[in-house]
């Protein structure tokens, strides 16, 4: 475990070649995403809430990045503008560093500041780490899609996948929680 420190900010176009490497690590272990490619940057910026993306960076040098998160829509239906579904993916050189925990933490927050009222996270149930993690923030799990997909590639070709979905309520601008409205 190394004791550098880091700062988490938004992201930058420069960053994006880091973050494709990390989305593509995170592919590797077939239990990030059913995606089978990191999207280009276009694709990257159409499908993401840009005020939501952070990266996390060394302090000594704000380039290196060591993990990044974001959020997009849930649904294009107006009635769910306020749902948004998070990403979150760490270099495997910067796990056990509390990166993970602080870039979640910053997405509350944006996603607070913007108005939204729900975070869902789809996790397949063998990723333990982040059932950990959104489970640490305050996220339930609160249901699972049995057989969501086939996956096409990697070492779980052919196998139908079961996704836990998580779910965190923010605090509506009134103060009170989308449950308690």
């Amino acid at each position: 475990m190394s004791d550098k420190r880091f700062i988490i900010r938004p992201l930058e176009q420069s960053d994006y070649a880091q973050v494709q490497e990390i989305y593509e690590h995170g592919l590797d272990t077939g239990h990030a995403t059913f995606e089978r490619h990191a999207p280009t940057w276009e694709q990257f910026q159409n499908k993401k809430i840009m005020d939501t993306v952070f990266v996390a960076v060394e302090e000594e040098d704000n380039t290196t990045v060591l993990g990044w998160v974001s959020a997009a829509p849930v649904s294009q239906r107006e009635v769910f503008h306020g749902v948004v579904e998070d990403s979150i993916y760490i270099h495997p050189g910067a796990r056990g560093r509390g990166v993970a925990g602080a870039l979640l933490d910053r997405l509350i927050q944006a996603c607070e500041e913007l108005g939204k009222w729900a975070i869902h996270s789809w996790i397949f149930p063998e990723n333990e780490g982040s059932a950990a993690l959104h489970s640490s923030r305050g996220f339930e799990k609160v249901g699972t899609f049995s057989h969501m997909a086939k996956m096409p590639y990697g070492e779980l070709a052919g196998q139908w996948r079961d996704t836990d979905v998580w779910e965190k309520l923010l605090p509506k601008p009134d103060g009170k929680a989308a449950h308690e409205a």
